[in-house]
């Protein structure tokens, strides 16, 4: 195991970076950073390898591609805020956003409010979202099932909601999912001990691992229709 965590004093120096907005600040901080943040982030997204490849083959592992490990620097071209650099960093696994448009990917996140970690549905489609609607209505017990898992591991669904449902009188879980644009399964640890050693490891392990069953139902809706567009 490479990971044996990430000191809380480094976290502050992020934020510190991003109050100061400063390329001279970054500058005269970059290796410290680099060295207590990136680095470790990189340690930790090389020790979830064999578990994502295992989860999806087609998933990107590499911390150099793909967003797997987040930079520092901002990309402000299209945003309001315009800051230049950020306070949180992620881990972020997915398949390559360059064939696939729009994919569920696992994630941890990090800053000095704490971490959080599940997966992610962003950016979704209205017709892919009607496709994963009339999957549950053809397979709710395979959904729910599926569901129930992610909620008895303590995972919270969020996500902006339809101003006017999409789907009435479905059970809680589904009802969850369904009446939303996107979505993601959620889980917050506050302690910074928490991300400060190296049992941060095995925990997303446990936790990737416990939402595998959605993560392949969401594949197979995202497969289907990409199918149908090709």
């Amino acid at each position: 195991m490479e990971f044996q965590g990430i000191k809380p004093e480094a976290f502050w120096l992020l934020a510190e970076n991003r109050f100061q907005d400063s390329h001279s600040f970054y500058e005269a901080h970059r290796e410290q950073i680099r060295r207590e943040v990136v680095e470790p982030l990189k340690a930790l997204a090389r020790d979830l390898t064999e578990t994502v490849l295992d989860i999806d083959p087609r998933i990107v592992v590499d911390p150099n591609r793909n967003g797997t490990v987040s930079r520092v620097r901002r990309d402000n071209r299209y945003t309001r805020d315009k800051s230049m650099y950020r306070e949180n960093m992620w881990v972020a696994f997915l398949r390559d956003k360059k064939v696939w448009e729009c994919v569920p990917g696992f994630y941890a996140d990090f800053s000095l409010r704490g971490c959080s970690y599940g997966m992610g549905f962003y950016s979704v489609r209205p017709s892919l979202m009607n496709r994963l609607r009339q999957m549950m209505d053809e397979q709710p017990k395979r959904f729910l099932t599926a569901l129930q898992q992610a909620s008895d591991a303590g995972f919270q669904v969020s996500g902006e909601r339809y101003a006017r449902p999409k789907r009435a009188g479905l059970p809680p879980l589904l009802e969850e999912v369904a009446n939303r644009k996107c979505f993601s399964f959620d889980r917050e640890e506050l302690d910074p001990a928490f991300y400060g050693s190296e049992a941060l490891v095995p925990r997303l392990i446990d936790s990737f691992r416990v939402l595998t069953p959605i993560y392949h139902l969401l594949l197979e809706a995202v497969e289907a229709e990409q199918l149908q567009n090709v």
